[in-house]
C-alpha cells in the first residue's frame, strides 16, 4: 500500500515539475497593431515588458491591406508586406520628448533595432510613416509601451514557489500520517 502511495506522489511530482519551465507573463502585452487607411502597423518588444536601463528589441512591421487582393491573399501578411517603407521615431514620457529615431528608409516590410529606455512608466511612441498617406502625407501611429523597473522572472518564481510549496505539504501530509485507533 506504502509503494502505490509513494509511486502515486512521484507520478504526481514528474507531472508538475516539468510545468514550472513553462510558465512566463503574457506573451502580447507590449504588442500592438493598428490600421489607418490601408496601412496596418505591428510593433512588438522582446522581452515583452522592457526594464528600464536595458536595452530591448523593438521590431515594427508594416502591412499594406490593398495589396491583398481578396479574402485569403489577405490573412497571407507575407502578401500583403510592403517593399519597402520610410519610418521616423519619436518617443514621449510625460509629454516630454525623450528620444527619436531619425527618419530612415527601410528595404523591406519588417525592421527592428534595440533600444533602452531610462524611466519606469507609459511611454508614448509616435511613429512617422512617411509618403504613404492621401498626397503623400505622413501617417502617425501612436503606441504604448509599459517599462517597469525590477520585474524579471517574478513569474517563474511565483509558479516554482507555489509548485514547491504544494510538494512540501502533500510530502508532510503523507509522512505525519498516522493511524489513529478509534478509543473505546
Amino acid at each position: 500500500m506504502a509503494n502505490i502511495r509513494f509511486l502515486a506522489f512521484l507520478a504526481l511530482v514528474l507531472l508538475i515539475v516539468p510545468t514550472v519551465n513553462y510558465a512566463s507573463a503574457h506573451n502580447n502585452l507590449n504588442s500592438e497593431d493598428q490600421t489607418i487607411g490601408n496601412y496596418e502597423l505591428q510593433v512588438a518588444t522582446d522581452p515583452e515588458i522592457p526594464e528600464a536601463n536595458h536595452p530591448f528589441k523593438l521590431s515594427f512591421r508594416v502591412l499594406n491591406h490593398q495589396s491583398a487582393s481578396n479574402i485569403l491573399n489577405s490573412l497571407n501578411t507575407q502578401i500583403s508586406e510592403v517593399d519597402h517603407f520610410r519610418m521616423g521615431l519619436r518617443i514621449y514620457y510625460n509629454d516630454q520628448l525623450v528620444g527619436t529615431i531619425p527618419v530612415q528608409s527601410i528595404n523591406k516590410g519588417e525592421w527592428s533595432t534595440y533600444y533602452t529606455l531610462h524611466e519606469t512608466g507609459n511611454h508614448v511612441m509616435n511613429f512617422d510613416l512617411y509618403d504613404v498617406g492621401p498626397n503623400g502625407k505622413t501617417l502617425t501611429y501612436t503606441f504604448n509601451i509599459t517599462v517597469l523597473n525590477v520585474f524579471g522572472n517574478i513569474f517563474p518564481y511565483i509558479i516554482s514557489s507555489g509548485g514547491i510549496g504544494f510538494l512540501v505539504i502533500v510530502a508532510w501530509a503523507l509522512v505525519t500520517r498516522r493511524k489513529v485507533k478509534p478509543k473505546h
